[in-house]
């Protein structure tokens, strides 16, 4: 029957709202996630319970959906499919209506905007921050997004779509790496933008939880598409490069592959350094750079490896961090670039809630639930970065877009001018105290003073700093308490041009003074001239208080040695129990006025199982002018262990004796270089007798210290027991493995053994430790991870470089290969396979290439869970034909795998593991069966052929690259074989 008139015209309206008339059902559980953005295309991906179709309709913004794109839908789960189509062919800077059908399901009408191209260079460039948000049960992301996005349309008088370019999400999207918690922990909380704007992840630690192999969230991503100046992302997508515009994205991985990664973002930042359409740089990582609670929870390797690397452009402006539930923001000490932590509304985060302290490269920390709006100006050249926050975890959405924090960055603008030093002239003989003051401050740039720093040494090269201060103009640490919790300004009255030393400040002897300022463009002034003083009448050392050991027997005195003091008559040395707080109202236990600057005390009668401290006071007061010594009187216990040297995997078993036997006494395992309190132990059991053995977990690859410890707390009343897991443990790391002549040396190290002569060895390329010339070293000061750059330049020609342990040959890390002069970057060592995933029956084909070319170099085959060297042999194995080469592996079983490729007969490994997978032949899904599930993948993928977004590689049985209903005959052959 013919429609009315009236209903044609109400039909004809709403396919131009785009919406057809017909059997589609409006579904508004139907919500598109836009993500992969480019000035051409965009990727639209969606979750449904049913319906194979993935279809895209849609058209220039406010007219029919005329233009049709379909893509895949992958089977994750039962009632979750996840759908992908990619839109192409797109105008740059265009406004599109779409929207998504999937079967009889169609969702409302959306819009978004494609990006600019790099030829704009003027007008705005606005990017969306949000943190982390986690929480399955208590939705906080959804009202953060829909305050930002209000503000923002508020700001702009525009649309969020035609306002902001690209929203970015810094990690922990989810609480764990589940699709329960991709659907309602992420996707449905970000529907309130993710429809009208493209989103981009970095990965952050939670994503990795309960997700073998980052399955879920390589489903998830469209991130493997991506590339920059024709370098990949990484193949599981933890990290990419993704130019919008004339800005680029660095997204990293703080969880894993430090090696591979080093090497991508070297090329990363060589190519944007050199690439003119790029002003802007912005490093995008999960653990933060830095952070002033739970201190030390950050990425060393992107705070020693990859920022030392970003730094080596000045287009890199910002690096943006999260992990930590609040908002942070500081500059690097000493290159133009911001950092900030921008935490979302995850779990609690609070002062008083976690170790704690003030960081000179952090300006503010303000517990806050906030979002961040970044505004490039093109034209100008300059970014503004504004800080909003929403609420607090004790009070709630208490917050309507409270400005919290803002800062500007001018590429542009010239720093500050060089300032004069007052309060001290060249040579002059000082008596303290005594204050230097900054005078000059001068901008050409007209901006505000933002930071000094002082610095005064015993060289004028300044290697050996005795004072190193940064302070900024505010410095927002801590909180006000109930009720408010307003942020506290612990800089406010203070004068940061103005440095006092008080008296015993410095001890006695000659030192160098200099000083500079920082504006508020992150940009540091020359340095003053230096100028050297000599301070007389103080002291010859800072006061101290010295014991001969830490654990005393009872009945013994104890013997507390006090150095440097005031010379005071009054001064005086006190015993207190742990957990006393010296005053009026808490005397000592016992006490004694010292005589001299320099002697020593003995206190006897002291009680037995008791942890103490001694304290230095000053003219009979309570104030303490030395740190603490704290100390034990009881029995010192006996630590032992199975023996010193552990494969990865095993699991450590220690004896003790002559304990006291407390209920939470305990023994604690530490990785070398970690303090016990200042982070967790790797892992501890409770010891609550005098004597006893016990079992340990299984340890990482690593070295490691045992330690008695007694009371549930950190106090040692053993000696440190150490001992290894694994082999090759540290990793050493060049900034730059291509040097210029006379060019020095940056070198990175970590999770090394922290003994007293470990040093850094350099060998000519082909040498052999310990039979030819070294021809130079470095020690590291027992210190287990860190950085140095020796003063000496090499001669030119090709090198390698390793740590080795206590003055000794034994090698304990990676090698590094590095030119200095003619030459070029050495040839990198590559270990492939021609694919990833094969069935059983088929050959595994492998590939290397940059090898050393040892006549015993190997390559094997192992299980995902097998540890070259512990024991368990390798699958199959043969060695290498030279430096380059290839071979095959045939007769696998199905299973997980991964590749190594081990030199000179040993389990020293050359390249990073290439991971793959072994299916059972008709198991297309992975699940170990051939079932209804791998009927469902194969009749997806029917009618697609290699290269398509549908195409499943295991789904073609008859090798003509493309699944046909012969491909299905073959598979349902094996399905009725089982």
């Amino acid at each position: 029957m013919a429609l009315s008139a009236r209903r044609l015209v109400r039909c004809a309206a709403v396919l131009l709202g785009g919406l057809m008339c017909g059997a589609a059902a409006l579904a508004a559980d139907l919500m598109p996630y836009l993500q992969t953005p480019t000035a051409s295309s965009i990727w639209v991906s969606w979750k449904t319970e049913q319906g194979s179709e993935s279809v895209v309709e849609y058209g220039p913004n406010g007219g029919p959906l005329l233009r049709r794109a379909t893509g895949s839908s992958q089977v994750l789960a039962a009632n979750y499919r996840l759908h992908g189509v990619q839109l192409t062919g797109l105008q740059p800077e265009t406004v599109y209506s779409y929207r998504v059908r999937s079967g009889s399901e169609v969702s409302p009408v959306y819009r978004f905007r494609t990006q600019p191209t790099a030829a704009r260079k003027s007008g705005h460039f606005r990017l969306l921050l949000t943190g982390d948000h986690q929480l399955r049960n208590d939705d906080r992301h959804t009202p953060l997004l829909k305050a930002a996005k209000a503000k923002i349309e508020s700001l702009t008088g525009l649309p969020l779509e035609e306002s902001v370019q690209l929203m970015l999400n810094n990690g922990d999207q989810v609480d764990v790496g589940t699709l329960d918690h991709y659907e309602f922990v992420h996707m449905k909380p970000s529907s309130v933008v993710s429809g009208n704007l493209a989103i981009m992840m970095a990965l952050g630690n939670h994503e990795t939880y309960y997700d073998p192999g980052l399955a879920n969230w390589r489903a998830h991503t469209e991130y493997d598409k991506i590339s920059y100046q024709g370098i990949p992302a990484a193949a599981d997508e933890s990290y990419y490069a993704h130019q919008i515009g004339r800005v680029l994205l660095v997204y990293t991985n703080s969880e894993h592959s430090f090696a591979a990664q080093t090497e991508w973002l070297r090329k990363v930042v060589a190519a944007a350094n050199a690439d003119p359409d790029v002003d802007w740089v912005i490093s995008v990582v999960h653990r933060p750079y830095q952070a002033e609670q739970y201190v030390g929870d950050i990425s060393s390797w992107f705070r020693d490896t990859a920022m030392p690397i970003l730094a080596g452009t000045r287009k890199h402006v910002l690096n943006i961090g999260a992990h930590h539930h609040l908002y942070a923001r500081g500059q690097t000490r000493d290159w133009p670039i911001y950092h900030l932590i921008s935490g979302g509304t995850a779990w609690d985060q609070f002062w008083g809630q976690s170790s704690e302290r003030d960081m000179d490269d952090v300006q503010k920390t303000i517990a806050n639930w906030t979002w961040q709006l970044i505004d490039f100006d093109l034209g100008a050249r300059t970014m503004k970065v504004s800080s909003y926050a929403v609420g607090h975890p004790k009070l709630g959405f208490a917050y309507d877009n409270r400005l919290v924090d803002e800062f500007e960055r001018h590429l542009d603008a010239a720093p500050p001018l060089q300032p004069v030093l007052d309060g001290v002239v060249d040579g002059a003989v000082l008596s303290l105290p005594h204050a230097f003051s900054l005078a000059g401050y001068q901008s050409p740039s007209g901006m505000a003073l933002n930071s000094t720093q002082f610095q005064i040494a015993r060289d004028a090269a300044f290697s050996s700093k005795v004072v190193d201060l940064i302070r900024d103009v505010e410095n927002l640490y801590g909180d006000s308490g109930a009720p408010n919790y307003e942020p506290v300004d612990i800089h406010a009255g203070l004068d940061i041009e103005r440095y006092a030393v008080g008296p015993n400040g410095l001890n006695n002897g000659r030192y160098y003074i200099r000083a500079r300022h920082r504006d508020a463009n992150a940009e540091w002034s020359p340095w003053t001239q230096t100028h050297s003083f000599t301070v007389q009448g103080s002291s010859d050392g800072d006061p101290a208080l010295r014991l001969a050991k830490k654990v005393w027997p009872a009945g013994e005195p104890v013997v507390v040695e006090h150095l440097n003091g005031r010379g005071k008559p009054k001064d005086w040395v006190g015993i207190y129990r742990k957990g006393q707080t010296p005053g009026a109202a808490t005397p000592a236990v016992k006490w004694g006025y010292v005589s001299g600057v320099n002697g020593q005390l003995a206190f006897s009668g002291l009680a037995a199982g008791v942890e103490y401290y001694a304290a230095f006071f000053t003219d009979d007061s309570y104030a303490e002018i030395a740190p603490r010594a704290a100390f034990y009187v009881g029995n010192t216990a006996e630590l032992a262990i199975n023996k010193t040297q552990f494969n990865a995997g095993e699991r450590p078993s220690f004896t003790w004796s002559g304990a006291p036997g407390g209920a939470k006494d305990w023994i604690g395992v530490y990785r070398v270089g970690q303090e016990p309190g200042g982070v967790g132990s790797t892992s501890w059991a409770y010891t609550p007798s005098s004597a006893g053995t016990v079992t340990l977990g299984a340890l990482n690859k690593g070295y490691y210290y045992a330690a008695f410890m007694i009371n549930d707390a950190y106090f040692e009343i053993s000696e440190r027991l150490p001992f290894a897991v694994g082999t090759e443990i540290a990793s050493v790391s060049l900034v730059k493995t291509a040097l210029s002549s006379g060019e020095r040396l940056d070198i990175r190290f970590a999770d090394g053994p922290g003994t007293a002569k470990d040093y850094i060895g350099v060998f000519r390329k082909g040498a052999t430790p310990g039979i030819d010339l070294l021809v130079s070293y470095y020690y590291v000061d027992g210190r287990a991870s860190g950085g140095l750059s020796p003063t000496e330049p090499l001669p030119d020609g090709e090198y390698f470089l390793a740590l080795y342990i206590n003055d000794s040959y034994t090698e304990v890390s990676n090698r590094v290969a590095f030119t200095v002069g003619a030459g070029s970057e050495p040839e990198p060592r590559v270990l492939g396979v021609a694919r990833n995933l094969i069935r059983s029956g088929e050959a595994l084909n492998v590939s290397w290439s940059g090898m050393p070319g040892g006549v015993k170099d190997w390559v094997a085959v192992y299980r995902a869970t097998q540890t070259p060297g512990s024991g368990s042999p390798a699958v199959q194995w043969r060695y290498a034909s030279g430096a380059a080469g290839s071979t095959t592996f045939a007769g696998l079983a199905a299973g997980e795998y991964y590749l190594a490729f081990l030199l000179n007969d040993g389990y020293q490994e050359a390249a990073p593991r290439v991971p793959f997978a072994v299916r059972k032949l008709g198991d297309i899904n992975g699940d170990g069966a051939i079932n209804v599930s791998d009927r469902d993948l194969q009749r997806a993928a029917l009618g697609s052929c290699e290269g398509d977004a549908r195409y499943q590689p295991l789904a073609n049985f008859d090798a003509d690259k493309c699944i046909t209903q012969a491909d299905y005959k073959l598979w349902y052959a094996l399905f009725t074989r089982q």
